[in-house]
């Protein structure tokens, strides 16, 4: 029985209708959100890109439009499609003129030709089979395919071709405009790594190559990279510095986990160090945190190099004059206001070319890995940080001041009177500020809408931290906070308002393994619960009766809270990082009283030894 529904919700047959059901008018290309066609990376479309833009196809023309409420699907389908109806109308008209062809046979007493049944059952069959089917996409599985066997070959030929002859090596005539040419990113690849051997540019290719997959959402297989590891190992001792860094580089951004290829890596750069650029020095420090490296024999090394660059950039100041002769106190209390008007040079104002050779990012990204990475500041090393420091807050940007970890403003690299100036500066560029959705263009700038892109990402990835800076100051340093001036202390009450409005952060693997727990024990809990600016992991309805506090909140210490163990340190107790020990004192402060959970001893736990222990945390 064909429905139809009613203006009131309720069905009823179509047969018992006073008028026709007119069909629902197609929605119009417009309605639908734009598909942006830009490449993932780069601007040249690749075949990956083809196939990620047929895939978002696929998926919009799958999804149909959605049925009113009490209607069949297919009679939604049906009725929305732009097919005129066959046959008598609904409302029973009927056609008034006969066959012009039987009239004609009639009058001139011929007889009329029968059609054949086969025929008709045919036209009938067909024409049913038009009507009443639903619309098949295409099957593009096997283009699919071809697409990705095709760029397998593309990267087997990138990655273990030879490389390109350098222009002092090349002869003979120009290559004809039938050959294949290059590809742009190949020729950058070849050029940095000319002048190294073999081997070794193979195995950077190699890694580059699962980087560029990486984009792409794929995982490259474990093996792959012990082979790789296996192959650089008795190389690093003759590699460059900079090619010591990117394979560094390379192996952390595919996340391999060997400390001992790591620590190999590290122990050729010393030797080198005295040519390190800044942002090779950037580079290992942020790795070195990415990875959870506390190593501090290398990060003293880092910090030292960077004080000794710094100052080696630094221009020579004018030095004070001597000072005249002693007097008399009777003229001395006279000359001293004198004599500092006009004998005492004034500083020049700060400039962006004194801050060299470090920009303000990488200055940022110095000190935010140096203070998560829990090292120790030497005496000099804070004074030439924080001198650099002062010229580069009043010159920063909204993302540079989004960028600043909350370990590093909290630290002792930023005293009071630098936090002060900070918290000057994120009030005049508006920091925290709410981020804006991308535009919805069909095909945009491509070189315009990746930087947009890219910018947002990095704001997304960061911006959360003023809110968390926010909380501290407001929590930890009340009495810092009241000597503010209205004018930040406003702009923190704005950004106290908005910490409620900041997405909720996906739950790690163990607090879902913990809330799967606690669901097969019957226990309700929640995973995206905020308080502040922080998302709690897990909290689970109280089931003593005695408790004091009506939900439990489990704090769950996954392998990301701990600084990394290696092989020589297994057995002995892991240690947080000190975002980590910042986080659990915040919520504290917010009045959050947890139950730890961590990792190492979870792993060690059976399935009925943890469904027992968490019956035990759920009884306290």
């Amino acid at each position: 029985l064909i429905s139809a529904a009613s203006e009131d919700g309720l069905e009823e047959p179509l047969s018992q209708c006073n008028e026709a059901v007119e069909p629902a008018p197609v929605p119009s290309s417009s309605t639908l959100p734009p598909i942006t066609a830009v490449p993932l990376q780069g601007e040249l479309f690749t075949s990956r890109d083809i196939d990620h833009l047929m895939s978002r196809l696929d998926v919009a023309d799958a999804s149909p439009t959605k049925a009113p409420a009490g209607v069949d699907r297919d009679t939604h389908a049906e009725t929305t499609t732009n097919v005129a109806p066959r046959g008598p109308s609904p409302g029973g008209g009927t056609q008034n003129f006969g066959d012009i062809s039987e009239e004609f046979y009639r009058s001139h007493g011929i007889q009329v030709p029968q059609p054949a049944a086969t025929d008709k059952i045919k036209t009938d069959k067909a024409e049913h089979d038009w009507t009443k089917r639903e619309f098949v996409l295409p099957d593009r599985s096997a283009l699919k395919e071809q697409i990705q066997s095709m760029s397998s070959w593309f990267e087997e030929d990138n990655v273990a071709g030879p490389p390109l002859p350098s222009s002092s090596t090349r002869s003979g005539p120009r290559t004809p405009a039938s050959a294949p040419v290059a590809d742009l990113k190949q020729v950058a690849e070849d050029a940095s790594l000319a002048g190294t051997s073999g081997a070794e540019s193979e195995v950077l290719r190699k890694l580059e190559a699962i980087k560029q997959r990486k984009v792409y959402g794929e995982k490259a297989p474990i093996q792959d990279l012990r082979e790789l590891a296996g192959k650089i190992k008795p190389l690093l001792p003759t590699m460059k510095l900079e090619r010591l860094v990117q394979a560094l580089q390379l192996f952390a951004s595919a996340r391999f986990e060997d400390h001992d290829l790591y620590l190999r890596i590290l122990g050729e750069i010393p030797v080198q160090v005295r040519g390190i650029s800044p942002v090779l020095l950037t580079t290992c420090l942020r790795v070195l945190r990415r990875l959870a490296l506390p190593e501090e024999t290398y990060l003293e090394l880092f910090s030292m190099e960077a004080m000794n660059m710094i100052r080696a950039k630094r221009k020579p100041q004018a030095r004070a004059p001597r000072r005249p002769p002693a007097v008399g106190a009777a003229r001395q209390g006279a000359q001293t206001s004198t004599e500092q008007s006009t004998l005492t040079p004034k500083p020049p104002p700060a400039r962006l070319e004194d801050i060299a050779p470090f920009s303000i990012t990488e200055l940022i990204h110095i000190g935010n890995s140096l203070t998560i990475l829990g090292a120790k500041h030497p005496a000099r090393f804070m004074d030439v940080f924080q001198e650099q420091l002062a010229i580069a807050i009043p010159q920063m940007s909204q993302q540079e001041c989004e960028l600043v970890s909350p370990c590093l403003a909290l630290s002792q690299l930023m005293p009071d009177n630098l936090r002060r100036q900070f918290l000057d500066r994120c009030a005049a560029v508006n920091a925290g500020e709410e981020i804006l959705e991308a535009r919805g263009e069909a095909a945009p700038d491509i070189a315009q809408y990746q930087r947009e892109a890219a910018d947002r990402r990095r704001r997304v990835k960061h911006y959360r931290n003023i809110f968390v800076f926010e909380a501290s100051v407001r929590k930890e340093t009340f009495s810092f906070f009241s000597s503010l001036s209205p004018d930040v202390r406003k702009f923190l009450d704005r950004v106290h308002e908005g910490s409620q409005r900041l997405p909720k952060q996906q739950p790690s693997p163990l607090a879902l393994q913990v809330a799967t727990v606690l669901d097969q024990l019957g226990v309700t809990c929640d995973v995206a619960r905020q308080m502040g600016p922080l998302t709690l992991h897990v909290v689970a309805k109280a089931t003593n009766p005695r408790a004091e506090v009506s939900d439990v909140i489990y704090e769950c210490n996954d392998v990301q809270a701990y600084y990394a163990l290696r092989k020589e340190d297994k057995g002995s107790t892991p240690v947080l990082t000190v975002a980590t020990t910042m986080r659990h004192r915040l919520l504290q402060r917010l009045g959050a009283q947890l139950v730890h959970i961590n990792i190492w001893e979870w792993q060690s736990m059976s399935e009925a030894q943890r469904v027992n222990y968490m019956v035990k945390l759920q009884s306290l």
